[in-house]
Parts: C-alpha cells; structure tokens; sequence
C-alpha cells in the first residue's frame, strides 16, 4: 500500500470526524499557485521548501520588496535544515512566484541542527531569527533548544553572540518547550515574541520505566492515533509570550495563554504573525497550522496581543487544495489582499516539500470569517 493510499484512506476517515464536530471540509481560499525557488544545493535539498517566513517590505530592502527566510528539508533530512534567505520581485496586485537566492543565514552546526527561521524588519534593518537543537551554542546554555538572531547587511550576517530565547527542554522541565516556531512583531513600539508553548511528553510516559517510555514515545503507533484522532502525544499549551528591549539581547518570558475557539481535533502546532497597517486597533492575526500531522490552515485573531481566538472556518484543507502535507504557513496582507504561502508534500515524492501561494480580497475574507 502506497502512502498515497493510506493518506487517502486517512483523509476519508478525518472528513467524517469534521462532520461529527460540524466543521467544514473545504477552506474559504483557492489552491494556491506553485513557486520556483533558486536553490544552489539542489542536489542535496532537491529544491525542498519548509518553513518559509515571508515579509514585504514597502520602502524596500537592498533593493527588492519580497524576503523570504526558509529551510530545506528534504526527507527528513535535519542536517540540511539551515536557514537561507532569498528575494523577489513582482508587478503591484500579484503575489512572487519566483525566488531569488541572497544568501545563506547558517551552516549546518558541528551537532545538532537548525530550525524554524523566522524574520522582521524594523527601523530600516533585515533581522533574520532561527532555533537550534542540541548544538554547541545551546548545550553551553543548558538547553536543549534556543532561538538565535542576526541581522543581515550587504549579504552579510552578523550573528549575535547570545540567544533571544532560551526555553527548550531546560533543566529546570525537560519535557516543555515555550518557543516551539517563534515569531517576532513590534506592537505599540515595544518589542514582543510570540511561540508555541509545547509538553512533548505525555504524563503517563514520565511516570513507567525509561525504556518502555522510550520505545512508546518513538513508535509509529503514535503517529496512527493522531490521523484518526485518538490521542496526540504532544501536547499545546497555548501561546507563549515574551517581551524584549532589543533585537539583539535575550527576551523575557511573561506568560502562556491559551488559544480560544479551537476545535478539538486540533492541536495548534506552527503559526506566524501578521498586521494590517490599515487598521490602527493593535489587532495581530496568526495563520496557523492546525495540527503537527494532516493540518489545515486556520486563521486566529488578537484585539490586545494575549487572548488569540480562533475562526471558525479554515483558510485551506487538504481537501480544498487536493494535496496532502500542509506544513508551516506565512502571510501578509498588502493592498487589501491577503498573500498566504505554505508547503505540501509532493503527491509523486512524498520526502519533496514544494511552496505554493493563494491570495484573497482581504475585506471579503473578513466578512466570511465574521472579523
């Protein structure tokens, strides 16, 4: 049986846990169109997409509008997980399809890897933001994960020394990671973090011996209770907040908060922030990626920068966009349309994420999303 096939037979079964929660199956935004990204290691990364970040510069940066941060992620591979920035250009109403590679933001570590590249741009500067896992810059901190920053001039990186945030998988709780996909957003002048708050293992795995827990947690059957929504391992512990006074010095962690309105299919697990400029409310809107496997893309809102509420209808499912493997989500909103980028797996290579991006009349949206 191909996976293809189970994926299909999967998503069958996940349509009728929708119709039993009363959620609908197709997405209010149309399949998106497939982007080509220059990629100089293609033979190694085979042009794999994950993660992207994207943001629009209005005044421009070096020249060009569109950025992208993203990494390769070719079956599985974390070794070729390193962040890379690119660039693109586009005639006014129409989102990039095509990407130009600027330059590379991290190698690969002696241990460990990178991850979950995040940007900003404020007050005339290109900051670019990534995780690492086990390296020798977060062993030195004593944790397992920590987000790293640096800021981008002339295709050069300047790296800061010392974390932005350090929370993974600390000494002080092994199992809980508070800056799971971070993502960085100037509101009111003051500079604030939002990530995923995670327990990545569960209760009763911590209380039997180390190596029954150890074989349970690695095993696929995990993997089969989470498509047919019977127990995930991982556990969401709402929306972690940190505030900072630069870009280039550790942040404070303040609080989790709970998302609201989410349904109970989903474990909210990537997301990435974003503003209308024409609004002057402070209001924040999140793409979010539903759950860590078989997601959807979801919208969620915040009037006062905490309390992130979820819409009821989906931005994209598998369904809508007939394809499986919707991973990370981006977006922006510029004359009035909302420009939504994700990944899925390639249907013929399933180890091959490709980028695809929808677009929507932003006023439209808010009103069939009761905003």
């Amino acid at each position: 049986m191909t996976n293809q096939t189970i994926l299909s037979i999967i998503e069958k079964y996940r349509r009728l846990l929708f119709y039993i929660h009363g959620h609908p199956t197709r997405g209010l935004m149309p399949k998106g169109q497939l982007c080509y990204i220059e990629d100089p290691t293609s033979l190694t990364t085979h042009g794999d997409v994950v993660h992207p970040c994207i943001r629009y510069i209005e005044k421009g940066f070096e020249g060009h509008k569109w950025w992208m941060v993203y990494t390769p992620y070719y079956n599985g591979n974390d070794s070729l997980e390193n962040p890379r920035l690119c660039y693109a250009d586009a005639e006014e109403g129409t989102p990039p399809i095509k990407w130009s590679f600027y330059c590379y933001i991290k190698d690969t570590p002696l241990t460990g890897y990178n991850s979950d590249p995040t940007m900003l741009f404020v007050d005339g500067n290109l900051y670019a933001f990534w995780r690492e896992c086990e390296t020798p810059s977060t062993k030195r901190i004593g944790c397992k994960y920590a987000t790293f920053g640096c800021k981008i001039h002339n295709k050069k990186v300047i790296q800061f020394p010392e974390p932005l945030l350090a929370c993974g998988f600390c000494k002080e709780d092994p199992s809980v990671d508070k800056e799971v996909c971070p993502s960085f957003i100037v509101i009111n002048k003051e500079l604030r973090a939002y990530a995923m708050d995670f327990d990545f293992v569960p209760k009763f795995i911590q209380h039997i011996p180390s190596k029954l827990g150890s074989f349970m947690y690695r095993h696929s059957m995990f993997f089969f209770f989470d498509a047919f929504g019977i127990f995930k391992h991982e556990k969401n512990n709402g929306v972690a907040i940190w505030n900072g006074n630069s870009l280039e010095q550790r942040f404070v962690y303040t609080k989790t908060v709970k998302f609201s309105g989410v349904s109970k299919l989903y474990q909210p697990w990537h997301m990435d922030l974003f503003r209308d400029d024409t609004e002057n409310d402070g209001k924040i809107y999140a793409v979010v990626q539903s759950s860590m496997r078989f997601a959807d893309i979801c919208l969620a809102w915040s009037n006062d920068g905490e309390h992130f509420h979820f819409c009821k209808k989906q931005l994209l499912t598998s369904r809508s966009i007939c394809a499986y493997g919707i991973y990370k989500p981006s977006a922006l909103i510029h004359d009035n349309r909302l420009y939504l980028y994700y990944t899925v797996r390639d249907s013929h290579n399933y180890q091959w994420n490709k980028m695809f991006v929808s677009s929507y009349n932003w006023s439209n949206l808010k009103r069939e999303l009761d905003l």
